[in-house]
C-alpha cells in the first residue's frame, strides 16, 4: 500500500487544449516530486479529454476524473475533496508553474505552522506568453489581514494551501460564483494567516477567452456583495453595498459618498488596530496605507467643498504625517489632474 503524497495538486479544466500542455508540463516537471495531480475535466469539448489521457498514462502521479460541465466551483470542490495529500496545491490550466513552486512553497509552510494559505508572487501573460506586468504582494502576515478589506491578498492560482484549512471551511462556498477565491480568502483570514514568497513563481495567463477577463464585472458584483456580509460580521454593524463598493474603488460621486466611505475605512482602521498586535513595522506600513486612502478621499473632496476636503486631509495625517512628504504631495497631484481629464 502506497503512503500519502504530501501535496494534492488540484485543477479544473474546461476546454483548455489550447494551453494544456504546458500547463500540465509545468507540474509534472516540478523539483519537488512528492505529489498527486487531480485534474477535473469539467464537460470539455474540445481535446482536452485526450491530452489528459495521454498524460495519465505516461505519468502515475496524475488522477484524471471527467463530469458533465458543472463550473469552476463543482469542479473545485471535487478535486479538493479526492486530494489526500496534507497540502493542497491550486493551478489553472492555462497557466504557468515554475519549476521550484512546489518545492520553495512545501519548505516555507514546514518552518511556519502559523500560516494556513501561502501564495507566491506571478508574471501576468497574455495568450503568446509574453510577461504583461507582475504581481508582487505582500509577504506580511498582518499587512494581508490589512488588505482583505480592499483587495485579493493572494493570486489564487499560485496558492499552497494546508488540507485541515479547507476542511474547517467546507471548501469552497458553492454561491460564491465568479468570486470563490475572494470568498475563500475572507472566510480563511477568521481562522489562519496568510503569507506570498517574494519570489515569481508561476506565470497567470490573462487573454480573451480567459475566465478573469470574461467575467470581470461579475466578479466584482459578487465580491462586493460578498464584502459586505464580511465586514458588518467585522464590525458587528450593517455595513451598506454602497460604501463598500466605493470602499473598492467605485466613483465617488457625492460628498455624502466620500464622507460615509471614510468613515468606514477610519472603523475598519480602528478595529482592526484594536484586534491585532502590529509591530512597529506592521502599524507603520498599514497607517501608511489607510493614510494613503483617506488622503484620496480628500482629494475627491475638492470637488465639492474645500473645508471638508481639508477636514479629512487632517484626519489622514493623523494617521500618517508621511502624506506631507514630496513624493506624496506629487503623487496627489498626478491623480488629482487625472481626474480632470477622465470628468
Amino acid at each position: 500500500m502506497t503512503s500519502d503524497p504530501t501535496v494534492s495538486v488540484v485543477m479544473p479544466a474546461f476546454n483548455a487544449a489550447e494551453f494544456l500542455d504546458e500547463a500540465v508540463c509545468s507540474i509534472l516537471d516540478q523539483t519537488f516530486r512528492d505529489f498527486e495531480f487531480i485534474i477535473i475535466d469539467d464537460g470539455s469539448t474540445d481535446d482536452t479529454a485526450g491530452i489528459l489521457q495521454k498524460y495519465a498514462k505516461a505519468d502515475s502521479r496524475l488522477r484524471v476524473f471527467s463530469q458533465a460541465n458543472e463550473g469552476m466551483i463543482p469542479a473545485l470542490n471535487r478535486g479538493c475533496r479526492l486530494a489526500r495529500g496534507r497540502y493542497i496545491a491550486r493551478m489553472d490550466a492555462d497557466d504557468i508553474s515554475l519549476p521550484q513552486r512546489i518545492e520553495r512553497q512545501v519548505e516555507f509552510l514546514e518552518r511556519h505552522p502559523e500560516i494556513g494559505i501561502l501564495g507566491t508572487w506571478a508574471s501576468r501573460i497574455d495568450g503568446n506568453g509574453c510577461v504583461v506586468g507582475d504581481w508582487c504582494l505582500s509577504p506580511n502576515p498582518k499587512v494581508l489581514k490589512w488588505s482583505h478589506f480592499f483587495h485579493v491578498c493572494v493570486v489564487h492560482p499560485t496558492v499552497l494551501m494546508r488540507r485541515e484549512v479547507l476542511e474547517k471551511l467546507n471548501f469552497y462556498r458553492p454561491d460564491a460564483i465568479h468570486a470563490e477565491d475572494r470568498d475563500l480568502w475572507l472566510r480563511a483570514s477568521a481562522i489562519t494567516d496568510f503569507s506570498n514568497l517574494p519570489e515569481i513563481l508561476l506565470k497567470y495567463r490573462v487573454w480573451n477567452k480567459g475566465t478573469s477577463r470574461r467575467l470581470r464585472q461579475e466578479y466584482r458584483e459578487t465580491q462586493i456583495n460578498l464584502l459586505a456580509l464580511f465586514l458588518s460580521e467585522y464590525l458587528k454593524s450593517d455595513v451598506s453595498i454602497e460604501a463598500v463598493a466605493r470602499l473598492q474603488g467605485m466613483k465617488l460621486e457625492s460628498l455624502e459618498g466620500i464622507r460615509s466611505t471614510a468613515a468606514l475605512l477610519e472603523r475598519l482602521y480602528d478595529t482592526f488596530l484594536l484586534e491585532n498586535t502590529l509591530s512597529s513595522e506592521e502599524h507603520k506600513e498599514i497607517s501608511w496605507l489607510a493614510a494613503r486612502k483617506l488622503g484620496g478621499f480628500a482629494l475627491r473632496a475638492l470637488r465639492f467643498s474645500s473645508l471638508e476636503s481639508l477636514s479629512l486631509f487632517k484626519r489622514a495625517l493623523r494617521l500618517d504625517y508621511r502624506l506631507l512628504s514630496p513624493s506624496a504631495i506629487l503623487t496627489g497631484l498626478e491623480r488629482r489632474r487625472s481626474w480632470n481629464f477622465a470628468g
